[in-house]
C-alpha cells in the first residue's frame, strides 16, 4: 500500500473532459485515487464495476455513477462500454441553483448510493446531449461556455431519474447545502455543533432540526460519519499508523480516537484494517 492516496487533477486549461471509452484502444483500469473534480460514469451495459469509498458497485446498463471531489475511487474493470463526464469544482458559475443540482446528483455526504439508475429511460436525450458535448470538446477552438450549457442540460436530465433526489432539489433549505460544505471544510478541527450554527447565524437546536428534517441525521452524526469515512479511507488505502491517522483527524489522544472509532464501527481501527486487507 502507498502512504498517500494519489490526488488526480484535470489538466491545466481543461476544466472539463468528455470521454467515450468505446473509442479507447484498451480497457481502463484505475488505481485507488481521489478526485479534485466531479465525475459521471455512464454505463452502457452490465460489464465492469466501480469501488467508491471501499464499497463495490456493479455496472448496470443505464446506471450513472456520480463521484464527488474527495471520494476515493478505483476500478479493476471499468468496462469499455462507458461514457464519462469530468469537470472541475469551479467550472460552473457559483449559483444557488447549481449547488442544488450538485446536491441532488452527488451523494458524498448523504444516505444515498453513489449512482442513479435510469433503467434505460431517457437514453435518446442523454445520447443527443453527450454527442453534442463530445463534438464540441474535440474541436480545436472549444467553446467552454457552450460546454457548460450542454453539461448543465445533461445533469438536469439526470436529476429527473430519482424521486428522492428530484424532491430534494426543490425543497431543501439552502442552509443544509451550506452546512454540508462547512462540515467538509472543518470536520477535522471543529466538531462542536455551535460552530456550524454560528456560521449560519442560527441556534444549534434549529440547525439540528433542519439537518434531521432534510438529511435524517443530527449535525453531530454527520460529523462523526465524516470522520469515520476519512479514517476508513486511510486505514484501507495507506500504511499510516493509527496514531498518525488519529492526529490527522484532530484527535490529540489516540486512545480516545480508538474508543470513538469502536463506538461507531463496533471494532478497533486495527481490527478493521486487518479485516479489510484480507
Amino acid at each position: 500500500m502507498k502512504d498517500k492516496i494519489n490526488l488526480v487533477t484535470l489538466p491545466k486549461g481543461h476544466p472539463c473532459q468528455v470521454v467515450d471509452c468505446r473509442m479507447e484502444s484498451e480497457e481502463v483500469f484505475l488505481e485507488p485515487h481521489r478526485h479534485d473534480y466531479f465525475e459521471v460514469i455512464w454505463c452502457l451495459d452490465d460489464s465492469g464495476s466501480q469501488r467508491i469509498d471501499f464499497v463495490d458497485y456493479q455496472s448496470v446498463k443505464g446506471r450513472f455513477f456520480t463521484i464527488a471531489p474527495g471520494q476515493v475511487h478505483e476500478s479493476n474493470s471499468l468496462g469499455s462500454n462507458v461514457k464519462m463526464l469530468i469537470f472541475s469544482t469551479d467550472f460552473f458559475e457559483n449559483r444557488y441553483r447549481h449547488q442544488l443540482m450538485f446536491d441532488a446528483i452527488f451523494s458524498a455526504h448523504q444516505n444515498q448510493h453513489p449512482y442513479i439508475d435510469t433503467q434505460g429511460r431517457g437514453a435518446t436525450q442523454f445520447d443527443g446531449v453527450f454527442d453534442l458535448l463530445l463534438e464540441e470538446y474535440q474541436r480545436e477552438d472549444t467553446d467552454w461556455d457552450l460546454i457548460e450549457s450542454l453539461l448543465t442540460c445533461f445533469l438536469r436530465y439526470l436529476v429527473r431519474f430519482s424521486v428522492d433526489k428530484t424532491e430534494a432539489i426543490t425543497v431543501r433549505d439552502e442552509r443544509i447545502s451550506q452546512v454540508i460544505v462547512l462540515i467538509e471544510t472543518h470536520y477535522q478541527s471543529e466538531r462542536n455543533v455551535a460552530f456550524y450554527a454560528d456560521k449560519l447565524s442560527i441556534t444549534s437546536k434549529r440547525l439540528n432540526e433542519l439537518s434531521k428534517a432534510h438529511l435524517g441525521k443530527t449535525i453531530t452524526k454527520l460529523l462523526h460519519d465524516r470522520v469515520i469515512l476519512e479514517a476508513n479511507r486511510e486505514l484501507i488505502f495507506s500504511t499510516k499508523t493509527v496514531k498518525a491517522i488519529a492526529l490527522q483527524l484532530g484527535f490529540e489522544d489516540p486512545a480516545y480516537f480508538g474508543r470513538f472509532y469502536r463506538t461507531n464501527m463496533g471494532e478497533s481501527p486495527a481490527e478493521f484494517r486487518r479485516r479489510t486487507s484480507k
